[in-house]
This record gives C-alpha cells, structure tokens and sequence, in this order.
C-alpha cells in the first residue's frame, strides 16, 4: 500500500500511515526545513515547492511509486475562527483558501483509489461552506464515494483536544471513518472497558527531566525551556498549578494588555496534569498563545513536549530553528489520529 502526500509539512501524516505499514512513495511542500525534516524520517523523496505552481503530472513522475493513496492537510489559517472574523470584516478572502481547487487538480491526475482531506472546522461555515462544497462535489465529480465528519485527535489516542474536519473518498465503495479507541474516563464507556480513557498531559510529558526558564537537557536538544522576561516570569509564578489561569494571578501581575480585554482566557494560562493538553498551534511555544505554560514548572513547554503531545517519537528529527521547528509541530496532523485513518483506509484497500 502506497501513499503520496501534498501540504506534507514535516510528516506527521505520512507517518501514521507508516505506521500502519503504508509505503510513503513522495511529498510535496514549501517549506524548505519542513520538507528536510519530512525526507529524513520517512526515508521518501519530496519536492520542495507551491502545490499550486507544480503541474500534477509532473509530481506523480517525481514520485516513487503510483500511490494509492493521496493524503492533503492544506494550510488552514484561512478557515480558522479567528482568520474568519478578520477577513470577513475587511471583505478580503485569504488565498491559502483556494488550495482547495487545487487538491481536487491532484486527485484528477493522479488518481489514487482512496482520498483523505483534513482541514479546520471553519472550513465548513466559510462563506457557508462554499469551498467545503467545491471539495465535496469535485471528488462526487471524479468518481469518489465521500464520507465525512468532524473529529477530535483526543478519541484516538492523542493527548491533546483538537477538532478537525476529515474527508475521505474511495473509488470503490462509500469509505468509513474510524471509530474512536478513547473517550472521557468519567464516561459509561471508559468505565465498562469499551474505550480506553483520554491519554493526558502526564502520559504524555510526565517522565521528562525539569527545567528551569532558558535551561536545556543535554540529551535532548529540543527539551530546552524558553526564556521569559522577568515581568512575565512574575506573572507565570503566580499562576496556579495543575491547569491555573492568569484571571487567578493578582491584577497588578497582568500585562497591560490583559486588562483591556476580557476574552484570550487561555492566554497564560497553565496545561493540567491529568487532562489532555489544548490544541497545539504554531505558536505552542509561547505562553503568549495559548494555554501553554508547564503543569508545574513556572516556563512554557518546549518543543519536545509540544512534539510528544503531538504524538511525535523522540526519534522524529526536525530541521529549522526554534520557531521553524515549532511551526512544524503546530502545523502537523497529530500522528496518532493519522494512524487511526491509515487503519481505516487500509480496510478499504
């Protein structure tokens, strides 16, 4: 079984399906350090490149093999709520969104017996899912039997919650999405061994040496804490342990611009222990984006646990500087929900 990946990024996709025992025949993607990344750990060609500037027909002659399965995880800022609310005010429409046409331009050529598609659930309300209707009836047009739904990498064994909308299509007959394998411990079915419960922070990041704000472990390069100025080192001492807030700091810490607004309440605020970690973005570096301050130690998290609750092996080698390296982690499908789709896909094949 042969897979094929635009908008490859560093892997994460590729290699849930590797996992699964796909052979990876080929990526695409534009950034150069995500694309090195990409061909040391899946040991598989990739063609640094605009998906949209590369003629089908020339990628499907780089490839190893005919795949027979074509995997696309499109940039999706332009879907994102946040990206949505921005555009739609300025009446300016981002471009990343038309990536969309060009997918269904691969899947014309190329032709693979099975499809998968993730994107952001805002693909599905922009511009009341013009473009989520384009993807729909291109693959109809094409010859593809199509499923699709919203999931969430947390059922399938990431520790992270991370809604993402999966589409796959099949040549052969309507595909099935994967049933989730984990589920809320306090749920009947946790409970009566059906699922497995959520895998948490602690499962996931726990075992790794403590680190001061700016320290590193020598054997890991990526398990490095970031610094933080002395300002915003008050604030995250003050913060609670184990899932605490900035709203829980005293006012007179918060940074200036947290008392012009009311909303971002995520914003330094700390992962805890015994739940799953937020979504990991790009920015899973910075306490300034998001919920991502240690359970315990007063720092961020660093790339290496931002990669583990991504479901990275701490073999998994990325190539970049600090913020390239996290844009790959942010940017990647979770590898385990990956998997979860190889073995779905590999039903079908």
């Amino acid at each position: 079984m042969k897979i094929a990946d635009i908008f490859s990024g560093a892997g994460g996709s590729s290699l849930g399906f590797a996992l699964e025992g796909f052979r990876v025949v080929g990526g695409l993607d534009i950034d150069p350090y995500a694309t090195a990344s990409f061909k040391a750990n899946l040991r598989a060609p990739a063609l640094v490149a605009d998906a949209a500037s590369v003629d089908p027909r020339d990628f499907l002659g780089f490839l190893e093999a005919e795949p027979d399965v074509l995997v696309a995880c499109p940039p999706c800022q332009g879907f994102t709520r946040m990206r949505i609310h921005k555009l739609q005010r300025s009446g300016i429409e981002d471009p990343r969104n038309r990536l969309v046409t060009v997918f269904l331009n691969y899947v014309r050529v190329i032709a693979p017996e099975v499809v998968v598609f993730e994107n952001v659930p805002g693909m599905i309300k922009w511009r009341g899912g013009a473009y989520f209707q384009l993807l729909l009836r291109g693959l109809h047009t094409l010859g593809y039997y199509v499923t699709y739904d919203v999931l969430d990498a947390v059922n399938y064994g990431t520790p992270q919650f991370r809604k993402r909308i999966i589409v796959i299509g099949a040549r052969s007959e309507k595909p099935g999405l994967p049933q989730p394998t984990h589920g809320d411990p306090r749920s009947e079915a946790v409970k009566r061994g059906v699922l497995k419960p959520w895998v948490t922070v602690r499962d996931a990041i726990g075992d790794l040496p403590p680190l001061r704000p700016g320290e590193a472990w020598p054997k890991d390069p990526l398990h490095r804490a970031p610094r933080h100025r002395p300002r915003v080192l008050a604030l995250i001492k003050a913060i609670p342990k184990n899932g605490g807030s900035r709203l829980d700091a005293p006012r007179e810490l918060w940074l200036p611009c947290h008392r012009k607004v009311d909303g971002y309440r995520d914003v330094y605020g700390r992962m805890a222990w015994d739940k799953p970690a937020p979504t990991i973005t790009s920015g899973c570096y910075s306490p300034s984006k998001g919920r991502y301050i240690h359970p315990e130690q007063d720092r961020g998290i660093t790339l290496r646990e931002a990669a583990r609750l991504q479901g990275f092996p701490d073999d998994f080698v990325f190539y970049g500087t600090r913020n390239i390296i996290a844009r790959q982690i942010g940017n990647a499908m979770p590898v385990p929900l990956a998997r979860a789709l190889a073995k779905a896909v590999k039903e079908l094949l």
